[in-house]
């Protein structure tokens, strides 16, 4: 028994809340069929509503630029990696500029070797064929 009055307790609260949602229901229905007419304000509400709009934005723009205030942490953290990407800058060019002198070095080594080696058979077919005429 204790059971049965216990279920149709629930089962009561449960229509008594299907019934709100009805109302409710029609309520929203007859709303958005009918939506009422757009409020004019006159001069002094339009003045207040305007002036509250801007007080609001001016705290956002405030709060947004108190965000991106650079500590002096943040500004020492930043002037670090700024001359850290300067060095590396410089190392790099340096080591371009070291590799072109080698680069350049070892290039003439091969044409001197190359004019050498020409030399040297040029030489020696100058010198077999001055023998030969003899």
């Amino acid at each position: 028994m204790a059971l049965e009055s216990e279920i149709d307790q629930k089962l009561e609260k449960v229509q008594a809340e299907e019934l709100k949602l009805e109302r409710e229901n029609e309520k929203l229905a007859k709303i958005s069929i009918h939506p009422p007419p757009p409020k004019v304000l006159s001069y002094e509400e339009a003045l207040l509503r305007n002036t509250n709009t801007l007080k609001s934005l001016e705290l956002a723009k405030a709060r947004l630029r108190s965000r991106i205030t650079y500590s002096p942490v943040e500004k020492l953290l930043q002037q670090a990696l700024e001359n850290y990407r300067k060095e590396l800058e410089s190392l790099q060019a340096t080591n371009e500029e070291a590799n072109e002198a080698e680069e350049e070095q070892n290039l003439y080594e091969l044409v001197m070797q190359n004019v050498f080696e020409a030399s040297g058979k040029g030489s020696g077919k100058k010198q077999t064929s001055q023998s030969v005429d003899n």
